[in-house]
């Protein structure tokens, strides 16, 4: 990915090397354990051996790489099949940097830590782990084989070095049975009467962890078991394995080689030692990126990224193949959990992120840059379903204080906004409560805010309080704006009616506000409107009997036309004077009313939000009654 060992690759080959024939490649799962690599690497060498028809081979292993040689070369199944066998910054004691990744998943500090940790993270969530201090412990069983075999942690407040003692002291470090035995006398001594080694080692300075200062680490438990790093003591080695650890073997040192610039700065002295030839020059067509931008992808969906100068990196949709047009970019495939690009050294301009569904569910696309100093990442989440097509843009500039934008989704779709309550033209008694019932989704960039208003005015509850609006109509608005702007407004109308109980719930709502300071008046109120219910309940009952007489007789067969004519306009007779008089004596009690309320108010016994009230509820009720 970071291109560590394309210029010593290129190197051998001018060297005479022949890919395929004479140069070979050994990736492996750097996450799994060691001990289980060593046996890959012995059949890697069955294979190369058969290709070549040579009875050795020599090896360059770089950091751990190194430690899978060793554990072949040193094991009791070693074929004795290696004649050179070069290191290069081989942590061969361990790294105290280890101790932070394995005790609490820290200390993910250059460029090539926080990617892994980027891509760790990445993996922990597609196989399920709650965190990343989890999948560490449980998954990579690796950083735990690079824990140092000496004694590296420092009391806080104490100058000497904790004992590295698993009998005698068995709580005093992670132990790492791995380089205790890899580094076991009699096993470094088959070692070096079996093999040829060089051992290459770089110098940085001060740089690099070489001790660790603790405290207690009990509050954070399970995490900082053999305590919480409080200081990281740096001396020389090259940023990453501190010159303690790779010079067990007599070392070669190189002034100026970091960890991962080791293998490009070594390439000369290698090619000597293996061939006898010292190159002329120098392969240096590949260097260490100083900036990545990282795209990874947590399923259900693929994506392809477009850089700024239209190059394609990730999936091609309509080949359906991968595609890699961006030079030194690496893409992991789609056929995985853990899709992921890097782009190394990314151009200034705006960047194109395209998502194509494979499943329905949740996704998340996260967008990082990382540097020598610190690592910055955005994330969107969404939902998508198979085929559905997603589109984000994100901008990157290296001189700007905040060099990488959030992802912006391209979205032209507004949100859909159904509302089931209130329907439109319904009524509601002012004494009632209106529960506003609704929903509000985008299929895309997800919902920036939604906003309910009645008249205009902001309501911040869906459960809202009629008493507090006038009788009459009313208009409901909701407001919905995705994240990238687009809006939707959908409004329904509704109408606030009185009653006789609404009206009488109005009065105990004004008393108990403070509104009406009477008791007094409160129930001659009350009382006033019970008669008013008792009178309207009257006159209904006598229409409701008229009209059902005039119903029944025109039914009734044993009467004839004149008959049922005759007594039908006597019961429509009474039917209008009934109806004139319930006119006349709902008036006069909603007019004794008034006369009454009118006196609470000369009185000072209620204001004027309470009287209007009650006087708005008398007005409909003389209209509606």
């Amino acid at each position: 990915i970071l291109h560590t060992y394309d210029n010593l690759w290129q190197a051998l080959k001018n060297a005479g090397y022949e890919e395929g024939k004479t140069l070979f490649a050994f990736p492996y799962e750097w996450r799994q354990d060691n001990i289980l690599t060593a046996h890959q690497l012995k059949q890697k060498i069955d294979e190369v051996k058969q290709i070549s028809q040579r009875n050795k081979v020599d090896i360059v292993a770089h950091s751990m790489g190194g430690l899978v040689a060793r554990d072949y070369a040193e094991s009791n199944y070693y074929g004795s099949d290696i004649d050179q066998l070069v290191f290069l910054g081989v942590p061969h004691k361990g790294s105290p940097e280890a101790y932070l990744r394995w005790e609490a998943a820290e200390g993910f500090e250059d460029t090539r830590a926080m990617l892994a940790r980027l891509f760790f993270a990445q993996e922990a969530h597609a196989r399920g782990y709650n965190s990343l201090f989890d999948y560490i412990q449980n998954y990579v069983k690796s950083v735990e084989q690079l824990l140092p075999d000496y004694a590296y942690l420092q009391n806080s407040g104490e100058t000497g070095f904790r004992i590295y003692d698993k009998i005698n002291y068995p709580d005093n470090y992670p132990y790492n049975t791995f380089l205790e035995n890899l580094n076991l006398t009699d096993k470094i001594s088959q070692l070096l009467n079996t093999v040829n080694i060089k051992n290459f080692i770089g110098e940085t300075g001060d740089n690099t962890i070489n001790a660790i200062k603790v405290d207690s680490g009990q509050e954070y438990w399970p995490m900082w078991q053999h305590g919480y790093a409080i200081e990281s003591i740096r001396l020389t080695g090259d940023g990453t394995v501190p010159e303690i650890s790779s010079s067990i073997f007599e070392p070669v040192k190189i002034d100026n080689a970091k960890h991962d610039a080791l293998p490009t700065k070594a390439q000369k002295q290698i090619i000597q030692y293996l061939t006898g030839n010292l190159p002329d020059s120098e392969i240096t067509d590949f260097h260490i990126p100083n900036v990545l931008l990282v795209v990874r992808m947590f399923s259900p969906a693929d994506f392809v990224v477009i850089s700024p100068d239209g190059k394609r990196l990730g999936k091609d949709f309509l080949s359906g193949q991968a595609v890699n047009e961006i030079p030194g970019a690496f893409y992991s495939g789609f056929d995985s959990d853990t899709e992921f690009a890097v782009i190394t050294d990314p151009l200034d301009g705006e960047y194109k992120i395209e998502l194509r569904g494979t499943g329905s569910g949740e996704y998340k696309v996260s967008a990082s840059l990382i540097d020598d100093v610190r690592e910055i990442s955005n994330e969107f989440s969404g939902s998508i379903v198979p085929s559905a097509q997603r589109e984000f843009t994100l901008d990157y500039s290296a001189q700007a204080e905040n060099p990488l934008s959030q992802l912006a989704p391209v979205d032209t779709v507004p949100p859909v906004i159904l509302i089931a309550s209130p329907a439109e033209n319904s009524q509601f008694l002012h004494s009632q409560t209106l529960n506003i019932s609704y929903t509000a989704t985008d299929d895309f960039s997800g919902l920036a805010t939604t906003t309910i208003t009645i008249d205009g005015q902001i309501v911040a509850t869906t459960t809202v309080d009629l008493f507090d609006y006038s009788l009459g109509m009313h208009n409901l608005t909701i407001i919905a704006i995705d994240q990238a702007g687009n809006q939707t407004l959908k409004q329904v109308n509704f109408e606030i009616i009185a009653n006789i109980d609404s009206t009488i719930s109005d009065i105990n709502e004004i008393y108990e506000r403070g509104w009406l300071t009477s008791k007094i008046y409160k129930e001659l109120l009350k009382d006033a409107f019970k008669l008013l219910k008792i009178q309207a309940k009257y006159f209904t009952k006598e229409q409701r009997l008229t009209e059902r007489l005039i119903k029944k007789t025109g039914a009734d067969s044993k009467l004839t036309d004149k008959q049922k004519q005759k007594l039908i306009e006597q019961y429509h007779k009474k039917l209008a004077e009934l109806k004139q008089k319930q006119v006349k004596v709902i008036n006069k009690s909603l007019d004794l009313i008034i006369r009454m309320l009118d006196r609470a108010k000369d009185k000072n016994q209620i204001n004027r939000q309470g009287y209007d009230i009650i006087l708005s509820d008398v007005n409909y009720l003389r209209k509606n009654l």
